[in-house]
């Protein structure tokens, strides 16, 4: 068997539907449209998005940016820029003073971005799970 010999399985393949060719059809006169009406018609469609006179949902959706309530007073700070600051115990305090996040945020979370770490003592702030497995091998303490 060759690609050129292949076939197309008889059963799968249909003839197309001859329209307007009689009552003897089936889909002669209205061409099996039904009577009268917008879709009777011919370019009878409606444009897209149009929803029966209904705001449509393009209209009622807002046209600029959108966040989230919930991650407005979250950020993410990076180890090594705990690392760099060289003190010991951390909090939220330590890292609004030192213009790391925002006087607003209530939830910090620490990610890995380095494999030297210093000892030190995370209060109140939140870790990946490896951050505080290397934090645990310096001899420091996460508490959240």
């Amino acid at each position: 068997m060759e690609l050129n010999e292949l076939r197309p399985n008889p059963k799968r393949v249909r003839s197309n539907k001859r329209i307007g060719r009689g009552p003897g059809s089936g889909f002669g006169k209205t061409s099996g449209k039904g009577h009268k009406g917008m879709k009777s018609r011919s370019g009878g469609r409606v444009r897209i998005g149009f929803e029966g006179g209904q705001m449509p949902l393009q209209k009622r959706v807002p046209k600029f940016g959108f966040s989230s309530r919930v991650n407005r007073f979250t950020e993410e700070v990076r180890l090594s820029s705990l690392v760099g600051l060289g003190k010991e115990e951390i909090t939220l305090q330590v890292l609004s003073e030192a213009d790391l996040i925002k006087n607003s945020t209530k939830k910090v979370k620490i990610f890995l971005d380095t494999t030297e770490c210093t000892k030190m003592k995370l209060t109140g702030l939140k870790t990946t799970v490896s951050v505080k497995q290397l934090i645990e091998e310096t001899g420091g303490s996460v508490e959240q």
